[in-house]
């Protein structure tokens, strides 16, 4: 709480985090901090817990500015994003300000949500029961990711509420300028969240359709292609498959 972290950098394949977890069950609060990473500013996941069957939760991260400087995009550092979560539940996401993201060792996602088994001993890895709500993203190259790790085997990610929110995102960043990619899962809601992108989509669907997805009284651009899936037309056809 009321903590500034900055200059947190690698140049090798190791990611850095200004708060990373993994091999405690919680609760935490992260409350009105200045974050500063290269890698992933906030992280729950990343290495299988040596516990087994804990999944970090009941996990508060509010009001805090999470931060990259811009002159690092000409620097060696491996950049990734703003927040990942691959094993984590019960987490509360609210009052935030993202700001810059780019492409580099990712695509640029602001935002990763992506149960991961990371090192294939922690099957019951799961992303789940997430609000993500009033935050402000700036000047990041995409804004959430919402996916599952294929292999090693996880668990779906589920009970995603994603409202409220601005984004503005920018292909200046690299990457494609789209607001979410979603991959499987269930029970995801995204409500009343306006989002500012340069894209050709904004909302981008693939692989494994997304079951119980809400998309409702979001103002957001169409540069082209606003809802698709790949081998799909947009629109109607990829909401359709």
């Amino acid at each position: 709480m009321n903590s500034y972290i900055s200059d947190i950098k690698d140049p090798g394949l190791s990611d850095s985090q200004a708060i990373a977890g993994w091999n405690g069950p919680g609760p935490y609060t992260i409350t009105n901090n200045f974050l500063e990473a290269a890698g992933e500013n906030v992280m729950f996941g990343g290495a299988d817990p040596k516990i087994p069957n804990l999944i970090p939760s009941d996990i508060k991260i509010t009001r805090n500015h999470l931060f990259k400087p811009l002159h690092w995009r000409n620097e060696k550092w491996t950049v990734k994003n703003l927040l990942e979560l691959k094993n984590a539940q019960r987490v509360t996401v609210d009052g935030n300000l993202f700001e810059n993201n780019w492409q580099a060792a990712q695509q640029g996602w602001a935002i990763v949500l992506q149960s991961t088994n990371q090192e294939g001993t922690a099957p019951w890895s799961v992303v789940r029961d997430v609000q993500f709500t009033n935050n402000y993203l700036r000047n990041v190259a995409g804004g959430i990711s919402l996916v599952r790790q294929e292999s090693p085997p996880s668990v779906e990610s589920s009970n995603i509420l994603i409202r409220n929110n601005l984004f503005q995102i920018t292909r200046a960043m690299g990457g494609h300028g789209w607001f979410m990619v979603v991959i499987g899962g269930s029970d995801f809601t995204v409500d009343h969240n306006t989002i500012i992108n340069d894209g050709t989509s904004a909302l981008f669907a693939d692989v494994r359709p997304s079951q119980t997805f809400v998309f409702t009284s979001n103002v957001l651009v169409d540069n082209g292609y606003a809802i698709m899936g790949s081998g799909a037309s947009p629109g109607n056809g990829s909401i359709s498959k």
